[in-house]
């Protein structure tokens, strides 16, 4: 296989992956936004409306992105993109995590620490995960290269 099959072979299938992403963004701006939308959901509860418009940004943000990436897959686009949608994704999740928009039935299983807990460890994971990707476009920056794999 020659360099450029292999380029245009990983072009392909990035370009799948801005697809498949753009369409769940607008899976879930759908699902979240028409009626009954995010209100049909029975654990959440009416604080959840706070929250919508952050998710909503950040899934809008995320939209664009993988639309600029899928027309040009260009390492600085890309770069670029990947920061700055996961700054609104961690965005969104923190501020679930601090409105905490849930309430649950079941009094035998603590699931408001657990959901608690599991919202602290995605933040931990995509905090590291941006700041990976801050390096990675600096990187980029300074020696104008592809630092992936």
């Amino acid at each position: 296989m020659t360099s450029t099959a292999r380029t245009s072979s990983r072009t392909t299938a990035r370009r799948g992956s801005y697809l498949a992403g753009a369409l769940a963004d607008i899976a879930l701006l759908l699902l979240i936004n028409l009626s009954p939308g995010w209100r049909a959901v029975p654990v959440l509860t009416e604080a959840a409306a706070a929250v919508v418009v952050v998710v909503d940004v950040a899934l809008a943000v995320a939209l664009v992105v993988n639309l600029l990436c899928l027309v040009r897959p260009r390492r600085p686009l890309t770069a670029v993109g990947d920061v700055v949608s996961t700054a609104a994704g961690l965005v969104a999740l923190v501020r679930t995590a601090q409105v905490f928009p849930f309430t649950f039935a079941d009094p035998a299983t603590d699931w408001a620490t657990i959901v608690r807990l599991t919202l602290v460890s995605i933040i931990v994971i995509v905090s590291i995960a941006l700041l990976a990707q801050i390096v990675m476009l600096l990187r980029f920056i300074a020696f104008g290269e592809d630092t992936r794999a």
